[in-house]
């Protein structure tokens, strides 16, 4: 049986785990790896935390190491992370290192060295790009050490085209639900909401949320499910969603606001949305190149969608013809909302593409057979 260390920068099982992660570790796990994930559990407390877990037979193991405030502080926590991470990973001995991420990647190439371990880095976002948000210099340094350590790698993988148009021999694994998951029956409640349901899944910063409230009060028909923000657990968790509810009251929207919702409770957001409004949900320069998950898991559950009009996510969204591209959200909101045939044939058309294309099954075909190679 073939060892594999995953390396993340974050903890692995919190309320926010990274489904891309688990979902990779899961099916290599099916296919007879041993799988173990080491972590850097930055924010947690190391006197309330195991320091290894196992959760559906993925094995975490924590690296505890605070994290101050200031660039520089960060780097040298950073630095001094990673380097208890490689320790491990050579006590574990794998096969493969699979590295999430540039911020992983040196330590990762580093930890293969130790018995010519096979090295994969798994690319999640554009970190060089969205590092020269900071400066010139810092995009410039981070694209260097990119690809130095491209050199070092024996494979590659990306969450779209447009990524993997600029790495060579680089793969797609599209960031997606299971088809399993997706058609499991689940309560439709609607969160007591009633008419037309418009769903938004994400962060909720001030620009997106005025952009959604203004477009949920363009029309009365239509209410919004809001799932997003302050975790339960956070000092001000209360006060925030009073405040967000006293925003949609001003903007004349009906607005549920959930909070946070943990991953498992996914499909009843899903399903009790008949449109799907599809966030940036990351910084300005990275948003031409994501394909949200939120986008792909509405096709498979039949939702329309209305994105603006970046790059990858407009592609999909013309190319299979599965909702609205526009930056003007209130207009595409009434013309869905005013014809329930448009909505039902943009949905059935979404949902032929996600299974076709873009369901988790079929990354995970293409996972393996990576894995295959090395």
């Amino acid at each position: 049986m073939k060892k594999v260390a995953m390396i993340i920068d974050q903890d692995l099982l919190s309320f926010n785990e990274d489904y891309r992660v688990i979902r990779e570790a899961r099916a290599l796990l099916k296919a007879e790896y041993e799988v173990t994930v080491f972590c850097w559990a930055r924010g947690l407390d190391k006197y309330e935390t195991r320091w290894e877990e196992e959760k559906n037979g993925i094995k975490a193991v924590r690296i505890f190491q605070d994290e101050s405030e200031g660039f520089f502080s960060k780097g040298k926590a950073a630095k001094k992370a990673m380097s208890q991470i490689v320790k491990k990973i050579e006590e574990y001995v794998p096969d493969i290192v699979h590295a999430h991420n540039l911020e992983t990647l040196e330590a990762a190439a580093e930890a293969v060295q130790f018995n010519n371990a096979k090295l994969i880095f798994d690319i999640h976002e554009d970190v060089p790009t969205m590092k020269g948000e900071n400066g010139w210099f810092s995009g410039r340094n981070y694209a260097k050490m990119q690809n130095s350590l491209l050199k070092k790698v024996d494979a590659v993988i990306t969450p779209s085209d447009e990524l993997a148009s600029e790495i060579e021999n680089s793969i797609v694994l599209f960031n997606s639900e299971s088809r399993q998951n997706i058609e499991k029956s689940v309560e439709n409640h609607r969160f007591g909401l009633n008419g037309i349901v418009a769903g938004y899944i994400g962060t909720l910063e001030k620009e997106i949320l005025e952009k959604i409230l203004t477009a949920g009060s363009a029309i009365n028909a239509v209410s919004l499910l809001i799932v997003g923000g302050p975790f339960e657990t956070q000092k001000g968790y209360n006060e925030t969603i009073e405040e967000l509810e006293e925003m949609a009251t001003e903007k004349g929207a009906n607005a549920k606001f959930t909070g946070p919702l943990p991953y498992s409770m996914m499909g009843e957001c899903y399903t009790a949305c008949d449109i799907m409004m599809v966030g940036p949900y990351s910084p300005e320069p990275l948003r031409d190149d994501i394909v949200p998950e939120e986008l792909l898991n509405s096709m498979g559950h039949k939702i329309p969608v209305v994105v603006e009009p970046y790059k990858a996510r407009k592609r999909i969204v013309e190319r299979y013809e599965c909702g609205i591209v526009s930056e003007n959200w209130s207009d595409a909101l009434i013309k869905l909302a005013d014809d329930k045939e448009l909505r039902t044939t943009l949905g059935l058309n979404g949902y032929k593409a996600y299974k076709m294309n873009y369901a988790w099954e079929l990354q995970e075909e293409k996972l393996l057979n990576l894995y295959k190679k090395l």
